[in-house]
């Protein structure tokens, strides 16, 4: 069978040869080699059994509680039913177990019906296929966070540590030097974007014109909740004001299999075209796991993604259906804007609303003017389904699934636009609240640029041809300042105690490691300053004084969070950390309609 399939005698004997004095298999040596593909060893292995050969993507798994996928990749996997309504399964079997598998088949006539050849990369494949929480690290593994770190970028970071360390590549003057001129360089690329972003009051645009005559695209409202009883009424209230044809609306509340209260919370309020999904037991225990299955099921050619404690302005689907009409094919997202519609005399809170209110009404506006791309909030984003299944959709191994998605969506050569409607929210209340939730988007940050960076090659190739690069640097620049931070803090509050000598009378090394180190702090905390007050009055609101002097203790706090994270990557990759929602006092209703009128003109 393998002859006819195109391989010599000649190589088949070196192949024996080879195999008996390395004492393991022939067939299992040919696999390795790669001198015969799996599909190639598998069709062969059927034919030769007389049973039929399922090949790569013809088939997916039939789910059934009595036969759940194997844990192993050479089945059984049920795949169907024959005419007589029994269950057929696909098999893998040993690349060296013919000669068993033959003498089952004598023993067990009755199974020739009931089995189908599979190779164990088919198999794979299928379960993929049946599970959407595993497609992507199956079917796009250099793709997928799945392995936070792989051995050869762990080998080159251990290496350049290493370098650094014995003074090999630079002198310790000149490596603190050289380091610092590369935190500052990073540092004022964010730093003038906030600048100019808080200056130059760009806002998000509306759809230019009505849309076209008929019926409007069918859109699928994602909510995945896990432990959200509390928030239950309020928000399929605020779900239900969405202003969009009923008929062409479906709102799916996605839930973990164990979440009762959650599920019996939302029941008996859901209305005619909303329903629960309920996700299979699985790991990781994730948001964008969630976010996969019920892409699966849903019907839209749009897809918006909502939070538990989310309360959008009742137009925005019209607003983002009208706005997709208009744009190009390669816009593939907009993104609402978010904002907290509560006050509140805790600190992280306020700082938190001052936050969001530079990021979103000024600092995304901006970038998306000039058609930059731009890290996706978490909710509130708005998609063509054919540019979500075009990249993979969501990975459920990242736990920041918004900026790994930004990425991948830019990659591939789409765009992405900020959309002049607001999504109002709950900020986090306490510093254990905010803690876990900002570490948790900084480890996402790093899984996903330790995934972009794997392949620097095909990197640099999508450089040239997208508008990557910038979402990139702003990545890197973020987590670099923040890295960096305090120990730059540290250096200007050793000299200005006078613990260390001060500058022009110690090395030069020091009087420039000093001047950067004050340029950096200096730009992060007057930038940050800058869009939080431009931010606040694009809200309509003056952001009290007292705020903006806590801005220094908040970038502290971030870098904190940082350094968590990066122990959190090593210690638990893809643990959810779950933000706490319905505990802050919000208003009943949305603010003023005509306030928010102004602020998308």
């Amino acid at each position: 069978m393998l002859r006819s399939r195109g391989l010599s005698d000649g190589v088949l004997r070196a192949v024996f040869r080879e195999a008996r004095v390395m004492a393991i298999s022939p067939v299992r040596l040919l696999l390795e080699r790669g001198l015969v593909t799996q599909e190639a060893y598998y069709c062969a292995f059927a034919e030769a059994t007389g049973l039929g050969f399922l090949s790569e993507g013809s088939f997916v798994s039939r789910h059934n509680p009595r036969f759940p996928p194997p844990p192993e990749t050479g089945g059984p996997l049920p795949v169907g039913r024959s005419e007589a309504g029994e269950m057929l399964f696909a098999v893998a079997p040993a690349p060296e177990s013919f000669a068993e598998f033959q003498d089952y088949l004598r023993r067990f006539p009755a199974m020739r019906e009931r089995i189908r050849i599979a190779s164990p990369r088919a198999l794979s494949r299928a379960i993929a296929a049946a599970d959407p929480g595993r497609r992507l690290c199956v079917e796009r593994a250099h793709v997928s966070a799945r392995q936070t770190m792989l051995m050869g970028q762990a080998a080159v970071v251990c290496a350049m540590l290493a370098a650094f360390a014995g003074g090999l590549l630079l002198t310790p003057g000149q490596a603190v030097v050289g380091l610092s001129v590369i935190v500052t360089l990073l540092g004022m690329i964010p730093g003038a974007a906030r600048m100019m972003a808080g200056a130059a009051g760009c806002r998000s645009r509306l759809p230019a014109r009505a849309p076209p005559a008929g019926p409007p695209p069918f859109y699928s409202v994602l909510v995945p909740l896990y432990r959200e009883a509390r928030v239950a009424p309020v928000l399929v209230a605020a779900l239900d004001a969405l202003d969009y044809p009923r008929q062409r609306l479906e709102i799916l509340f996605l839930l973990e299999e164990d979440d009762h209260e959650t599920r019996a919370a939302l029941q008996p309020l859901l209305m005619a075209h909303m329903r629960t999904v309920v996700l299979p037991a699985g790991a990781p225990r994730t948001k964008p796991r969630a976010l996969c299955h019920g892409l699966a099921v849903a019907r839209g050619e749009l897809i918006a993604v909502y939070d538990g404690e989310d309360r959008p302005e009742p137009d925005q689907l019209r607003l983002a259906s009208a706005r997709f009409c208009e744009v190009s094919p390669r816009v593939a997202g907009l993104q609402a804007h978010l904002a907290i519609d509560h006050g509140s005399h805790r600190i992280f809170a306020r700082q938190f609303r001052l936050e969001y209110a530079g990021l979103f009404d000024c600092l995304l506006p901006w970038l998306s003017a000039r058609g930059w791309p731009f890290p996706l909030g978490g909710t509130s984003n708005h998609f063509r389904r054919s540019a979500l299944e075009a990249v993979g959709g969501w990975d459920p191994y990242n736990v920041t699934e918004d900026a790994d998605l930004s990425l991948r969506l830019s990659r591939a050569g789409y765009e992405l636009q900020t959309l002049a409607s607001t999504t109002f929210e709950e900020a986090p209340l306490n510093w254990s609240a905010w803690h876990k939730q900002r570490t948790r988007w900084l480890k996402g940050w790093l899984q996903t640029l330790l995934v972009t960076l794997r392949d620097p090659l095909a990197l640099a190739g999508e450089l040239r041809r997208t508008k990557t690069v910038v979402l990139l640097v702003y990545l890197v620049s973020m987590v670099v300042t923040l890295a960096a931070h305090p120990i730059f803090l540290g250096v200007l509050l050793a000299y200005g105690s006078g613990i260390s000598p001060v500058p022009f009378n110690a090395s030069w090394q020091a009087n420039v490691t000093l001047s950067l180190a004050g340029t950096s702090v200096a730009l992060a905390y007057g930038s940050m300053t800058v869009l939080a007050f431009a931010g606040a009055r694009a809200r309509g609101h003056w952001p009290p004084f007292v705020d903006l002097l806590f801005i220094p203790f908040y970038w502290l706090a971030q870098s904190l969070a940082f350094y968590a994270a990066v122990v959190d990557l090593v210690r638990r990759p893809h643990a959810w950390a779950k933000t706490e929602h319905g505990l802050a006092r919000r208003p009943r209703r949305l603010p003023d309609g005509k306030k928010r009128a102004r602020r998308r003109s």
